[in-house]
């Protein structure tokens, strides 16, 4: 028995788990490879898919559960052949968990009794593999605060593993090769499982020789070649006559029903004979159905052991699963405490990796701590990395929680109680709320509920609203999490203003996506760099989109005109008290208009 408490687990909301498209994408037409989920399901049972999706949305809290995950995937790794032979071994079992939940309810029919069967039959190899890769892997005990924590995860489960070779022999006694998805129309026992029920088997045999030798016999003795003893469950057994030979019928043949081709008749000896072979059948298929239940009882008598095999064979599944997406991609173990150290090098996003043909993924390092460096403020143009990279921290730390391997050189994630993000642009127009409104509500969700253990992930706070408006939000809200909270902190920005806080909050240090200018044209390097940046590159961006060029080289005329109003250190906009912008605006030369004539 074991109970459910949500202080084991870490807590990710819906926002989250939408932003970092953890099980499902963010845009409807995208495929599910798009999502975390997608990147590492390479579970090989229906139970180890589910269970992955419960990892993933119901991260560990606490250091001895994830580093006994660590220790079982560790195990797996060390030994690529016998990984590759037990997921083999363990694609054959069928997916127990539905099966038995369907015997439990009576909806289950043989065909889920057979399937149940071969999956049991695939536990003792698998018993047997897992036993030989716990015992051959350098962390068969997994050592724990210098004490040994008692079994490792891996020897756990194996132990959970149940074998059931008497039901396994009863249902390979009782149940057919292929019975039929009815369960109340025979053909679901063996022969030789029930004498009672071989008899009455051999009686509808004989019964249907005998109608075959009846035929045979009328053929000859009344010289009608195209005759045909037949039978329907409406009529029962019958003879039938073309039309063509009507006149050859003996006298003792008993009129039963007129067809467009011909006649149907009966005789005293069939219509007795029809009696036994009909009664007989029938009661075969009704003892059929009441052996097969008692067969599905004796199941179900094993219910709490088979449940606790897969259970164990899902985990199993999970762990080998990140095995081998942890030997494919060199993902690194990452090493867990709590004291509230997140600290990555050269990590890379495990979805985007993947996806990637052309071109190589750029990794960058992250330093994230309570005492020093606490919020990192990145600045730099759209396209050039900056969601990525902090969608790639958040997804690595909930890697690391699952007990998973993550993709980065080597990593430290220490534990945090929460992640938060504000990612993205959308509106809820069901609810009545705008872009802005959706922006601001998650965020106060993320203001109210943060605490000093957290993660946040915050994209381009402010920006649907107007300039100053969002500028002076973001500042603030900066601040606040700096001063009042205390969460590890990655704020994305396009507000280069937001550098100058720098100088007033010590926990605060800026980076920016290196970019290289030439020709009046930008390349994104896709790399992290220490330093602010006092360009957005909006629009060269732009242009790069294919905006058109009397578009972009208007837009340069008026950028040079408003680029004086910035902010002091102080919070103050340099210059007149009166939107010194405006009055710049208001000596603008008009843009060029389109001679009709010239």
């Amino acid at each position: 028995c074991s109970f459910y408490e949500t202080a084991a687990f870490l807590k990710l909301d819906t926002t989250t788990l939408r932003h970092l498209e953890i099980l499902e994408p963010l845009h409807r037409d995208a495929s599910k490879q798009s999502t975390l989920y997608g990147a590492l399901n390479r579970t090989v049972t229906p139970m180890g898919a589910r269970c992955l999706r419960d990892w993933l949305s119901q991260p560990l809290a606490n250091v001895e559960g994830i580093r006994r995950r660590q220790s079982a995937v560790r195990s797996f790794m060390e030994n690529t052949e016998a990984l590759a032979n037990f997921r083999t071994r363990i694609a054959e079992v069928r997916d127990l968990e539905r099966i038995i939940g369907r015997l439990s309810l009576g909806s289950g029919n043989a065909r889920d009794l057979l399937a149940l069967r071969m999956g049991l039959e695939q536990i003792p190899a698998l018993k047997e593999a897992a036993v030989a890769i716990a015992s051959s892997s350098s962390e068969f005990r997994e050592i724990v605060g210098g004490a040994e924590s008692g079994l490792a995860l891996l020897t756990e489960l194996e132990q959970r593993l149940t074998p059931l070779p008497s039901l396994i022999e009863l249902i390979a006694r009782a149940i057919t090769d292929e019975p039929p998805l009815a369960v109340k129309e025979g053909g679901l026992i063996r022969d030789g499982f029930d004498r009672a029920l071989d008899e009455l088997k051999n009686a509808q045999r004989d019964g249907k020789d005998w109608i075959a030798k009846l035929q045979q016999q009328e053929i000859e003795r009344t010289g009608i070649t195209s005759l045909k003893v037949r039978f329907t469950s409406v009529f029962g057994y019958f003879i039938e006559v073309t039309k063509s030979n009507l006149d050859k019928v003996p006298p003792h043949y008993v009129r039963k029903q007129t067809i467009a081709n011909g006649e149907r008749f009966f005789t005293p000896e069939l219509k007795e004979m029809e009696g036994k072979i009909l009664g007989s059948e029938e009661r075969s298929v009704k003892l059929e159905y009441e052996l097969f239940l008692k067969v599905r009882e004796e199941a179900l008598a094993d219910l709490k052991a088979i449940q606790r095999t897969a259970s164990a064979l899902a985990q199993l599944d999970v762990l080998a699963s990140f095995a081998e997406t942890a030997c494919l991609f060199d993902y690194c173990r990452p090493h867990v405490a709590d004291e509230g150290v997140l600290s990555i090098q050269d990590g890379r996003h495990p979805v985007i990796e993947q996806a990637l043909i052309e071109e190589r993924f750029v990794p960058n390092d992250t330093q994230l701590d309570p005492t020093a460096q606490q919020i990192a403020l990145i600045t730099g143009p759209n396209m050039a990395g900056k969601s990525t990279y902090i969608r790639q921290v958040a997804v690595i730390a909930l890697l690391a929680h699952t007990g998973s391997f993550v993709p980065a050189k080597e990593a430290r994630i220490d534990l945090v109680d929460r992640i938060f993000t504000r990612i993205g642009a959308s509106d809820d127009l069901s609810r009545g709320q705008s872009t802005f409104m959706v922006e601001m509500s998650e965020t106060a969700n993320i203001l109210n509920n943060a605490t000093a253990r957290s993660l946040v992930i915050l994209d381009e706070i402010g920006r649907g609203t107007s300039t100053f408006d969002g500028l002076s939000l973001a500042w603030s809200i900066v601040e606040h999490l700096h001063n009042q909270v205390g969460a590890k902190t990655l704020f994305a920005t396009h507000y280069h203003e937001l550098t100058e806080l720098s100088g007033r909050l010590p926990r605060l240090k800026n980076f920016n996506v290196a970019v290289r200018e030439w020709n009046d044209q930008i390349v994104f390097l896709r790399k992290i760099v220490e330093g602010g940046t006092d360009k957005s590159y909006g629009i060269q961006v732009a242009r790069l989109a294919g905006v058109p060029k009397s578009v972009v080289e208007r837009a340069k005329v008026i950028l040079s005109n408003l680029e004086e109003s910035e902010l002091t250190p102080e919070g103050n906009v340099r210059g007149s008290r009166h939107r010194p912008e405006r009055d710049k605006l208001k000596t603008l030369a008009p843009a060029p208009q389109l001679d009709l004539f010239g």
